[in-house]
């Protein structure tokens, strides 16, 4: 090659890299210019993409400019690789495709050609970005000056593709950083959790250059993943993902695959972002910030609107004084008063409690109060044996004591009233039968369900009564337990052996215990009515609970 042409199509090269930030366009001018500067019938440039594991077609001199980003060649495919690899440039002077370093590509009509030059193209940072490769259809010597120019103009193409690409990365930027503002925009205007849901996969799918962007969120009851919105459609996607499937960031290789990111709030699991066949993990992990900030605060808002939806409710239904359109409000709320439920009452509130009977009876409402559990717990069948079997199970597993009442079965408006009423009195009842936190169903009081109405509604006026509450505020006093022993010399039948026994006390100590029962009381147990008494002492014990309750 002559040095003064060599000259001119350099100077028209660095022309060419200064006049654009233009890639495509850079590469399609300076393989022109090479390939009439250099003598030869073709020249290619290649670019590395896909995290080094590949080389992509970016420019190519006429005919073969359609088959631009449609040929790859793959790490260790063709002289191309052999060059890139060694940093250094590659020579086959005749019969190319003979050579094992080579690469038969149909669409470049490799055949015609007999040698092959490949160039690398090294960035400033020593870096091989991409390969430059000039064929001709005769073989051919290249010369030193022919080889210099073509090096030459590589290192050109090199600060072009450099520049290029740190122009095309500012744009992407800014365009995401717009598109990123925009959603965040799109999140805080939406009002219901479905609306922004929708909202999230339309905005995200585009910013993340995914072919279909779901949302997935975690369902309180259980470890299930629920998808929840799809853009374009749900397609092949699973309805339903399971925390132990959650699947890697990227597929090996880092190819664009399908990212999956969690989307956590206050250090919270909520939900999952996926996005099939994107690869931008760390923009992926700012719109899921924001999208689990805008998911967390739509379900505080839904939460707190049910929650006071279902604390009238319950009030209403507690009260036998609904208000308007209950059936209506109650299949907002997904309850049907119809079907067979039992009401419970658990005190303090156990969140594991009720998070197991989420699980379990699917369909039950439940309102949490600071001291407080109340349920309206579906039935699966009409009998209420297998929830208070599961709730036995739960309880044993607690983590702190609850007391748990649990109403007979409701069916049917008017009957949650008695229901709501019978929790609380076998709630009440777990501290006089058991005197511990247990779990109790209101048909298991026996004879304190009417004892227990009494007493709350006031109690009655009794000197038996009477007796028994002096015995009560003296043992209050001073420590004792005469109430319990004249309870247990009751339930004994007057038994003095049986009855020391079940103390663990000598008998002479009972026969003491008892005269001072009688000196305080006035109550004769020679002479009285041992059901009177018995019947005293459980009112008592009972006004006692529900003194300590209020």
């Amino acid at each position: 090659m002559a040095l003064q042409t060599a000259e001119k199509v350099l100077h028209e090269i660095v022309s060419t890299v200064a006049s654009s930030l233009e890639l495509g366009e850079v590469l399609k001018s300076v393989v022109r210019l090479m390939s009439e500067g250099g003598g030869v019938h073709a020249c290619f440039a290649y670019l590395v993409e896909d995290d080094g594991e590949r080389l992509v077609l970016r420019a190519a001199s006429p005919p073969y400019g359609k088959h631009v980003g449609k040929v790859t060649l793959e790490r260790g495919e063709s002289l191309a690789w052999w060059a890139a690899e060694r940093g250094e440039p590659a020579f086959i002077r005749d019969n190319a495709l003979a050579d094992a370093r080579t690469k038969y590509v149909p669409e470049l009509e490799e055949e015609r050609f007999q040698s092959l030059l490949a160039v690398p193209v090294t960035a400033r940072s020593g870096e091989v970005i991409g390969v430059i490769t000039a064929h001709t259809e005769a073989p051919r010597e290249f010369s030193d000056d022919e080889v210099d120019f073509l090096v030459t103009s590589a290192a050109l193409v090199a600060s072009a593709i450099e520049n290029a690409r740190l122009y095309e990365d500012s744009r992407l930027r800014v365009g995401e950083l717009e598109q990123l503002t925009e959603l965040a925009e799109a999140i805080a205007r939406a009002e219901a959790l479905d609306e922004l849901l929708e909202t999230v996969v339309a905005g995200a799918r585009p910013l993340l250059a995914a072919r279909a962007c779901h949302v997935y969120l975690l369902d309180p009851g259980s470890e299930d993943l629920e998808r929840r919105a799809s853009d374009p459609d749900p397609g092949a996607s699973r309805a339903t993902l399971g925390l132990a499937e959650l699947g890697p960031e990227l597929a090996r290789g880092g190819r664009a695959s399908r990212l999956s990111v969690p989307l956590v709030a206050n250090g919270e699991l909520i939900g999952l972002l996926v996005a099939e066949g994107s690869a931008r993990v760390e923009l992926a992990r700012a719109v899921a910030s924001q999208v689990a900030v805008g998911i967390k605060k739509a379900q505080v808002i839904e939460q707190l609107t049910e929650k006071n939806l279902i604390k009238d409710f319950f009030e209403e239904l507690a009260g036998g004084r609904p208000r308007g359109d209950l059936e209506g409000r109650a299949a907002r709320l997904g309850c049907d008063l119809d079907l067979p439920h039992v009401v419970l009452v658990a005190e303090p509130p156990s969140e594991q409690l009720e998070r197991a009977l989420r699980s379990s009876a699917p369909g039950s409402l439940f309102d949490r109060r600071e001291d407080s559990l109340r349920a309206l717990v579906r039935l699966p069948g009409a009998t209420p044996e297998g929830v208070l079997e599961r709730v036995r199970k739960v309880h044993e597993g607690l983590d702190r004591p609850v007391s748990v009442g649990v109403s007979s079965v409701c069916r049917g408006q008017g009957s949650f009233a008695d229901g709501f009423a019978e929790a609380q009195q076998a709630l009440l009842g777990t501290v006089v039968l058991y005197g511990e936190p247990t779990v109790l169903w209101y048909e298991e009081l026996g004879a304190y369900k009417y004892l227990l109405r009494v007493a709350i509604d006031g109690g009655i006026r009794d000197a038996t009564v009477d007796a028994v509450g002096k015995l009560a505020e003296y043992d209050a006093q001073r420590g004792s337990q005469l109430v319990a022993t004249l309870e247990e010399f009751l339930r004994r039948h007057g038994n003095i052996s049986a009855t020391s026994e079940a103390l663990f006390v000598h008998p002479n100590t009972l026969r003491q215990r008892l005269r001072r029962v009688a000196e305080l009381s006035g109550l004769d147990l020679r002479k009285d009515d041992w059901l009177m008494i018995e019947i005293a002492v459980k009112m008592v014990k009972l006004q006692q609970a529900l003194g300590a309750r209020s």
